[in-house]
Order: structure tokens, then C-alpha cells, then sequence
């Protein structure tokens, strides 16, 4: 096959989807009843990770084996259980910001519950500014939170080097439900949701080109979920930063 993405309709998607949960590594319990909950529970669910990508994110760390983790859009904690379980050998810090306080009185008392706020710290606050205090560096950075802050998140943690030299930026939603490459893309979304789908693919479009051509980072967008960017430092760059820095 030449093509990198099959032309699913959203009934064989779903399928699909179906399939790879079945036949990968099934999700603890407690993530499976947790993402379940968070599905009855709350209208705007559809924020909240896949289950498979749920199994992407513990393979992911497991691989990637990260010491800390930092996380942008907690929501209810689907996403910060699944960094937690997949660094259990590592046993990674886990630091997640969010600005719902209305959320995270539910995500702190359900951490606190399973015995997961050993490794998980909750941070609540606009994410621009927490960007700002949080210390030290990180080796595995997940970004799933306001699409049109994506940038001045980015910008934050490149400034402050918050990630570290071998690390890994996880971006996730650039592809807006695939409005990101034009609004005549994906005629399935619900009348009522495309304009907002339809303002965060403009947002995200320029995004992806910022990205591109920023000449600090290494970028690879995937066709995985809605659109995953993988972003790591630029061979060379910090090294020639540091070389800069110690001529002055």
C-alpha cells in the first residue's frame, strides 16, 4: 500500500477501532470502568482519550520509559492513569494542569481512590501560566487541551526547556476531526459542532505549519486518533545553543 491512511467511512472506523482494542494489550480494569464512568457521567465526554488510544499512551511509556511526565488537559484522568500504568518501572512523576476546578474535585477524589496520588500531582490553573512555575525537565509531554493555546503552550515549553534533550512532545487533536485540512473534509459532524470543529481545523492548520518550520524542533505528524504530532529537539540545536550561550 502507497497510501498511509485508509479511506474509513465511520461505521468501519468504529469497527476497526473495535478490532485493534480486541486484539492489543486490554486495559486494566480500573481504566476501563473509569473511562465507562467518565462516558455516563459527563456530557462533554467526547474530550476524553479513546480507550485504544488509552492503549497506545501505557505502550507508548512502557517504551519510551520516561522519568516524568507532563501532561496538558487533565479532565477527569483517563489519560494520567493510562502515563501512570505504563511507567510503573520507571515510577515516573506525573504532572498534570487543567483550569476546571469543577472537574478536578472529581479527578483528584478518584486518583486519591485508586491509590494513583503517590505519582500523580494535580496542578489547577490556566495552563499558560502553570507553564510558567512548573520546574525541572520532562521526558514525555502530552498536550490535549485548548486547541487555540496550543502554540503559546509550545512556545512555553521550548523557552524554558522543559523538555529534555531525548525527550518526546505528544500532540494530540491536529487534525480537528479532519477539518484541519479544509472545511469541505468529514461531512459527518454533527451540524451543531462544526463550527467549533470548523475554527479549531483553522487554528491547528496554521499550527502544523508553525510547527514545520520552526527550526528548534523535529516534527512528524501521524494519522493516528484525530492526529497525533511527535515533536523531539532538533539534532544539534541545543549543543549550538549552549556553545552560544558560553561565547558571551
Amino acid at each position: 500500500m502507497l497510501g498511509s491512511v485508509l479511506p474509513f467511512s465511520p461505521d468501519l472506523a468504529d469497527r476497526v477501532s473495535e478490532y485493534c482494542e480486541k486484539h492489543s494489550e486490554e486495559l486494566p480494569e480500573s481504566l476501563d470502568k473509569h473511562w465507562e464512568w467518565t462516558v455516563r457521567t459527563w456530557m462533554d465526554a467526547e474530550m476524553m482519550s479513546s480507550k485504544l488510544q488509552g492503549q497506545w499512551m501505557i505502550w507508548m511509556s512502557q517504551w519510551m520509559a520516561p522519568k516524568r511526565v507532563l501532561e496538558v488537559g487533565t479532565f477527569t484522568g483517563f489519560s494520567a492513569l493510562a502515563w501512570y500504568e505504563g511507567t510503573r518501572a520507571t515510577n515516573a512523576e506525573i504532572i498534570t494542569l487543567d483550569v476546571r476546578g469543577e472537574v478536578l474535585n472529581f479527578t483528584r477524589k478518584m486518583f486519591k481512590e485508586l491509590g494513583v496520588d503517590d505519582r500523580i500531582r494535580v496542578i489547577e490553573g490556566p495552563a499558560a501560566s502553570m507553564l510558567e512555575h512548573v520546574e525541572g525537565q520532562f521526558d514525555l509531554i502530552f498536550l490535549d487541551a485548548d486547541k487555540h493555546n496550543y502554540q503559546l503552550y509550545m512556545n512555553r515549553i521550548l523557552e524554558r526547556r522543559l523538555l529534555s534533550p531525548h525527550g518526546v512532545v505528544l500532540v494530540d487533536n491536529v487534525f480537528a476531526r479532519g477539518l484541519t485540512m479544509g472545511n469541505e473534509f468529514n461531512p459527518y459532524i454533527e451540524k451543531i459542532r462544526r463550527p467549533f470543529w470548523e475554527a479549531n481545523g483553522e487554528t491547528l492548520r496554521k499550527l502544523n505549519k508553525s510547527f514545520l518550520d520552526d527550526p528548534r524542533i523535529d516534527t512528524l505528524i501521524l494519522p493516528l486518533f484525530d492526529g497525533v504530532t511527535q515533536i523531539k529537539w532538533r539534532a544539534g540545536y541545543l549543543e549550538r545553543q549552549e556553545a552560544g550561550a558560553a561565547k558571551q
